[in-house]
């Protein structure tokens, strides 16, 4: 069974340095000798991820309306290649889902994105001989002693999430969480109860009733390409 791939990235990134997180989603870089301002998708604490000084990889866009012209994709803090834009994970796990790479979910096909159920936008309603599979993906970027950590700020946005799964599978359907560590240095994943409780016990609570939990392993090797890692790191509640 294979466990690991590499993919090109598809969009051409740019080196600078990190300077400082203006905002939640704004960050100033110096670029090519020049302060520039880059989009952050990424609405965590991130704290161990930024640093002044690090290594920042950024994409130019050219939409006419944006406020930045650059979106952050990743960092190089201590050699150590971090991803954060959040977004990535989701376009991986549409790759790999129609291509039949993820083994758990192989000839399930996206039906829909971003799905409204119950109040709450999960990420994909998966669809496969008449049987449907309600897909959650949660970013990873905090880790500690190889111990990765979802959040890493309170998230009421992720508890509904979870609240909605539960929903799910008490309707019939089948549900999921698949949390990607979009960084090469944990070896675990548990949930985060020292930042948000309430979610600790809602992930406790979604497993006990069936809420199936995958995980991957993005390793971003700049400046072009990605490796991805299923069923890494392992998954603990505690």
């Amino acid at each position: 069974m294979m466990n690991s791939l590499t993919a090109k990235l598809g969009f051409k990134l740019l080196k600078g340095t990190f300077n400082k997180r203006m905002n939640r989603f704004l960050a100033e870089i110096e670029l090519n000798n020049r302060k520039v301002l880059a989009h952050l998708p990424n609405s965590g604490r991130m704290l161990t991820v930024l640093s002044p000084g690090c290594e920042a990889y950024v994409k130019e866009e050219n939409a006419l309306n944006r406020k930045t012209k650059y979106t952050m994709f990743a960092v190089k803090r201590e050699n150590l290649p971090i991803i954060v834009d959040t977004r990535f994970a989701n376009k991986v796990v549409k790759m790999l889902i129609d291509r039949s790479l993820f083994p758990p979910l192989r000839k399930y096909r996206v039906l829909k994105e971003n799905m409204l159920k119950n109040n709450s936008r999960i990420d994909f309603l998966l669809g496969r001989n008449g049987q449907r599979f309600y897909l959650e993906v949660k970013s990873v970027s905090y880790v500690i002693n190889g111990v990765a950590m979802f959040p890493d700020a309170p998230t009421m946005r992720g508890r509904k999430h979870v609240e909605t799964l539960i929903k799910c599978l008490r309707e019939g359907f089948n549900a999921g969480i698949l949390f990607a560590v979009q960084r090469p240095d944990a070896e675990k994943l548990r949930p985060c109860h020292e930042i948000d409780p309430k979610f600790s016990e809602l992930i406790a609570k979604a497993v006990k009733n069936g809420v199936k939990i995958f995980t991957q392993t993005l390793i971003f090797h700049p400046i072009d390409s990605v490796e991805i890692t299923l069923h890494k790191p392992v998954f603990n509640l505690s």
